[in-house]
Formats: structure tokens, sequence, C-alpha cells
């Protein structure tokens, strides 16, 4: 820990002190041992589950979409639901769900700045746009993340299972035209048993103080309603040199449970904004053999004034209703709202040339978005003899519209210019943009029937789901295009005996119809949605109080090319052309290794190649899928002293990858992380003060995304104090 300390110590120290002080005022409410309520919600998830795998970490049952809850080792892909533990445990402070993800060996964090959510699931890039809430699609995006302190799990598929789901979003920010490889879904915190009254305190990086309130009470007949609110205040200046955060957020969920329906609503508001925190580098100017050494974590890439801000608010709708004691319905629905405004590079990102040199424009962005998505199903739970039979159907509807003003490509705008060491700074006047209130919407529809089954007979299980979906897009101007499709996913999975499971599944997703851009030479050429097909092969054993799961997986996805086209206008085009190939296995466990030794983690090895591709583009065939290490590997280890002291170590790796088309490479890494937890009492209230340091070594690093680079997360030192009052 003393590594940690060197920068800004006087600060954490003054925190650790403040932090105590608080907690000496003492409070004269006793706290009483909060319970999760658990129910039969196998159409939709709306609380947590206390059922977990040994060490807490990982829980037993996991949410297959419609089809419900599932235990962990029956379900036929890889998933896991991380508990509210996993979460506050890793609660990284630059991107708090990011501590999360670093868990699962089949993702890979693509951005430690708080400016961007992207990451990469077996490959393939996705950001926060892919993130559902209470299986609710589409509630944030590629720069506003879920935000940690309200969940209490998340359920992390990795593969495009994404047809149990219902219809689904495609875009994927920066990489829209990339179907994703895979779901995340958080479930929000609800009222438990016993009342809760939590405030939390945090002090992290060089001067962020962090406050939430967590207010949980169930009240009425039989304590059947349920409220349970969540406030946050941050601000303060990042572990990154140059960034700092403020926001100010409140969530609220009400549910209602009788005996003959459950009902979940949640909502909430958020105002957040970042200074500085540029990370993110494209690598299109660097040559083999130039891309320069990370420079230290902490270093600025920002220019003066660079921010984003963004405000917005969100609802989300869960209802189950019981016919009889076979069949039920459900409906899940979800609105959100959200404004950004940012003075940033134009595509967000700088470009990286030789020797470390940095260029880019200005560009002053305004957008607003809004999405709604609407579920109604029926379920029946049957038996046929000596087969069991749980079947689903449901109908969606999903709506997502956006505007925004880019000042960017204006004629005369502003430059940027500079180098790794030194920072970057404007030169020239800066344009602003537009008022957005001249620029119209471009839309995205999706309608579509979902019908899922699954058999139990014996010791065998099938899986089987078949979407109808349509998807129509419609540009600003009025254009519009649509395609339908038609998508399976299936598995079976049998147990020889009670701890084993072996399985097979297939699955696959789509994106929306692309219109080429007018960036192109062949603007306005429509293409056909591509997809995601993966088959998987897998087996998962529980022996003793450890969980295992190995699988191998072959992710096919269609890909979009940028080509010369000397003779054109602009001297480019865009086209759907071949396929990238991910051939991987992954293994992953989690549980206990002795009675005070918990354990979680897994390693993944990807073999991704360009292939099929067109006359024009055979020089690409077979060459490394740009950004795709081929080994991942995470291991988080703690052990338990007492019921009231803990120690928490975890290891990444990530092996080297190609960045360009050029030859580039970016070198692997590793980094470690250090904490420590303890719970006391302070005049009767219970007390819990956490200390955690991530990459507590210090190591300076370059993460490949796609053609990009982003610079690792600087060492960052976080100070907490729980009080259950």
């Amino acid at each position: 820990m003393t590594r940690c300390l060197k920068d800004g110590w006087e600060e954490k120290i003054w925190a650790t002190a403040v932090l105590c002080a608080v907690a000496s005022v003492g409070f004269v409410v006793p706290a009483g041992a909060e319970e999760t309520m658990t129910h039969d919600l196998d159409e939709v998830i709306v609380e947590a589950d206390r059922n977990t795998l040994p060490g807490g970490f990982v829980a037993n049952n996991d949410r297959v979409g419609i089809l419900g809850n599932i235990k962990a080792i029956d379900v036929p892909f890889t998933q896991k639901k991380y508990t509210e533990k996993t979460i506050m445990t890793f609660y990284d402070p630059n991107q708090p769900l990011n501590g999360t993800l670093a868990n699962t060996p089949s993702i890979r964090i693509g951005s430690t700045s708080p400016m961007y959510t992207d990451f990469s699931m077996r490959g393939v890039n996705m950001n926060a746009s892919h993130y559902y809430i209470n299986g609710i699609p589409n509630m944030f995006n590629q720069t506003r993340s879920i935000p940690a302190y309200i969940l209490s799990s998340v359920d992390i598929v990795s593969g495009p299972n994404t047809v149990l789901n219902g219809a689904t979003f495609s875009n994927n920010g920066t990489n829209g035209t990339d179907a994703p490889a895979g779901l995340l879904n958080g479930t929000t915190k609800r009222a438990a048993a016993d009342p809760v009254t939590r405030y939390t305190q945090r002090f992290s990086g060089r001067s962020t103080w962090t406050e939430d309130l967590d207010l949980g009470r169930r009240f009425g007949k039989n304590n059947e309603w349920g409220i349970r609110v969540n406030a946050h205040n941050e601000d303060g200046g990042l572990s990154i040199k140059g960034a700092d955060v403020r926001d100010k957020s409140i969530y609220i969920n009400l549910d209602h449970q009788d005996a003959k329906s459950m009902t979940n609503i949640f909502g909430g508001y958020y105002d957040w904004k970042v200074n500085g925190g540029q990370r993110w580098l494209s690598a299109s100017g660097v040559t083999k053999g130039n891309l320069a050494e990370a420079p230290n974590g902490k270093t600025d890439l920002s220019f003066d004034g660079q921010t984003k801000y963004n405000h917005g608010m969100l609802f989300t709708l869960n209802h189950i209703q019981k016919f009889s004691d076979k069949w039920s319905g459900f409906i899940n629905g979800g609105y959100g709202h959200y404004s950004e405004h940012k003075n940033d590079p134009n595509s967000g990102s700088l470009t990286l040339g030789d020797n470390g040199k940095l260029s880019g424009k200005f560009r002053d962005y305004v957008s607003d978005s809004k999405s709604s998505y609407w579920q109604v199903g029926v379920s029946n739970k049957a038996a046929i003899g000596n087969i069991k039979n749980d079947l689903s159907f449901a109908v969606d509807y999903f709506m997502y519209k956006s505007k925004a003003a880019n000042s960017g490509s204006a004629a005369g705008q502003a430059t940027i210019g500079g180098d790794l060491w030194n920072g970057v700074h404007i030169i020239g006047t800066p344009i602003a943009a537009a008022d957005i209130d001249s620029v119209g919407y471009s839309k995205e529809y999706a309608y579509a029937a979902t019908l899922a089954d699954r058999f139990e007979f014996g010791k065998a299980s099938l899986y089987a789901a078949l979407q109808y979906r349509d998807t129509e897009t419609e540009s600003a101007s009025g254009a519009k295009v649509s395609k339908d499709s038609l998508n399976p996913t299936f598995a079976i999975a049998y147990k020889p005996v009670e701890n084993l499971s072996v399985y097979a599944s297939y699955a696959q997703s789509y994106t929306k119809p692309v219109e080429v851009s007018k960036s192109y030479d062949n603007a306005g050429e429509i293409f056909k949605p591509i997809k995601n097909k993966q088959t998987e092969v897998g087996i998962k054993y529980r022996g003793g109080e450890i969980l295992h799961s190995l699988a191998f997986f072959e992710l096919n996805q269609g890909s979009y090319i940028k080509e010369d086209n000397p003779g054109g206008k602009i001297g480019e085009i865009y086209t759907q052309n071949g396929e990238n190939k991910f051939k991987g296995v992954e293994y992953s466990l989690t549980g206990k290794v002795a009675p005070k030794w918990n354990v979680m983690g897994g390693l993944m090895y990807l073999d991704g190649k360009r292939e099929k591709l067109a006359k024009g583009s055979e020089h690409l065939e077979g060459r490394y899928a740009t950004g795709t290490p081929k080994w991942n590997a995470v291991l988080a280890t703690e052990y338990e002293a007492d019921q009231n002291n803990s120690a928490i170590f975890r290891m990444n790796y990530v092996g080297k990858s190609h960045v360009n088309d050029n030859g580039v490479m970016a070198p692997d890494y590793m980094t470690f992380d250090l904490g420590y937890k303890h719970k006391t009492k302070i005049n009767s209230t219970p007390v819990t003060l956490t200390a955690m340091c991530y990459n507590v070594l210090g190591k300076d690093y370059w993460i490949s995304r796609g053609t990009s680079v982003a610079l690792g997360a600087p060492r960052t030192m976080m100070l907490s104090a729980q009080f259950d009052i």
C-alpha cells in the first residue's frame, strides 16, 4: 500500500481521518441484518438472490431471458451472475462497473476513461449501449454506464443469445455496425425484509469525494410494498491528471407483491459532467515499429476546456400476473431520455502518429436521444408424463431516435496538436455547433415475436427459441430502410450426475440495416444486417465448493471494410466484405479453495482471423482481427481472516495484439489490485472500512481496441467508510 500513497498521500490520510471523525459521531438507531427477499420470478428478475455459490462472488442462479431463473450449472451458455459483493468489492473509481466486468475472462476493458464505457467480448467491441437494466435494453449509452451503487447483481452472457431477450437496439456507439457478442443485465436493489439505512463516503484519485445514501423500507399489509432509494453525490479530481468529475443522481425502486402478482417500478435522474480524461487514440497514423511506449498513466491528453456533460432520466416497469398454477403473463417496459454536450476531439479520439505525435480536430457536439421498449408475453409451466415443459411467448416493440449537431467537419475548424509527453493544445479558433433544434431525428424501430421453450426429460434439457424480427431505420431526411430476419437459438444439456453438466449450443444476433454515409463514394448504398453466429460446446463441474466451467466456441461475425477507390471523388468506399472468425477456449472458476480462501477468475484463448474476403481485399485474408489479443486471464483471491477482516488480491493479464493492418503490435501487460476490508462498530453503529488500490504497481500500458489504442489507468487509491445506521 505504501506505493499507493506516493502521490497525494497527505490528502488520503486526511480523508481517512475525516471518515473516522464522521463515524465517531454515533447514531441512535440500531442496524438490522439486511435480508433479501426471494420469490419465484421466472419471467423477469427484479431483485437480488442470496442463493450464492461458495465465496459469495457469483449467484447460484442465472437469468436466461424470458425463460427466467435457471441454476448456473444447468445453463447451456457461458454465463455468470455477479453478486452485490462482487460489484462493491471491485468498485473502480474511474469506471465503477468496469471492476466487475474485468472478472470475466471473455471481457477485456477497452477504456479506462470516465468518458467512455467500451469493452470487448470474445473479440467483438461493445459498450453500455448493450446493457440491460431489469431486462430492459438501451437505457444507457457509450458515455453513461449503469451506476454500480444501484445494483444488486449483474448477469453477463458471453455469446449472442439476445434472441431470448426480445427486440434490442443495434447501435454500438463507435462501432455502430457490429452485432453484439453478448449482453449484460443489471438488476436494481429492492427493499429487503429489514429496514436499510446506509451511508457511504469514498475518497479516491486526487481529490474525489463521493457520498451514497441507500434507504430501504417495506410497508403495507404483509409488507406488500417496498421502496428503495439510492442518492449519489460525487465531485473532485480523478487519478488521471486534468480529469475531474461531478455527478448528482437519484434513483428510486418501488415494488409490490402479493399472492397473484408482482410489480417492480424503477426510475431515476442523473446530472453528470467530466472535464478532461482523454485516453482514446486512433492508431491509423502509426507504422510498424513506431508505436511509442505508453506514457505515465496519469498523463493528461486533453486540451484546456475539454468537457463532456450529460443529463437524463429513465424508467422501467416489470409486472408478472399469475393466472393459474400453470399460466402467467408478463409485461416489461422502459423509457429513457438522454442529452449530451461535449467539447472534445472530433470522432472522440485523437490520431496517434509515429513516435508519439498527436493530432485531431476540435468539435462542439450536442445531442438528444430517446428510447422506449415494451414487451408483453405469457408463459406456461406444464408436465407431460416425465417431461417438464417451460414455454414462453413474447412480442416486443423498440424505438430509438436521436439527433446531433456536430461542428467537427466545419470548414476552418480549429485543430489539435501535440504529443504524448507534452500534452495537446488547440490551434485556431473553435467553431460552435449549430442549434440542435434545426436538426431532425434519425430513428430505429424493431418489432419482434419470440417463442422459447425448455424441455426437461430425465437427465437432459433441451432449449429452443425462434425470433422473427423486423428492423426499420429512418434517416433525419426521412429515407427509410427495413429488413426482417429469423433468428434461432437452441441448446442441449445433459447431466450424467448432479454436479456435472455437458452442453452444446448455437445462437445468433443481428444488427440493423446500414446505409453508407456521405463520407464515401458509394453513399446511399444499403447493406443488409450483419449477424453474429456462435457455436459453443462446454462442460460445467462443481467439485466440492468450486464451480468450474470450460467452453470451446466459434464466433463468426460479418464485417465492413473501408477500401481505396482511386477514381472516386472522395477516394474511398465502404463495403460489406468477408467475416471475422473468432475461435476460442474459455475456462473459469469460482468458489472456496479452503475455509478462509475464496477464488474467482479464469482465462481465454482467442484466435481471431479475417476470412472470406472478396476481390480488392485479398491482402487482408487470414490476417488477425485488430485489437484481439490471444490471451486474457484474471484471478481474484479473497482471504477472510475472520468475520471482520478480509483482504483481496486480483491479477489481470492481457496478451499482445495487432492494432492496425500496418503491422503495429500493442505489447502485453499485467496489472495487480490489492485491498483490505475491516468491519467494526462505532457507538453501536456497524461500520465497514475499505482500502483498495487498483494497478498497485503503477504499470503504464496500452489497451488495443480495434484500430485504436487507449492509455491504461494509473495507480488509483480508494478509501471508503460504510455506515449501517
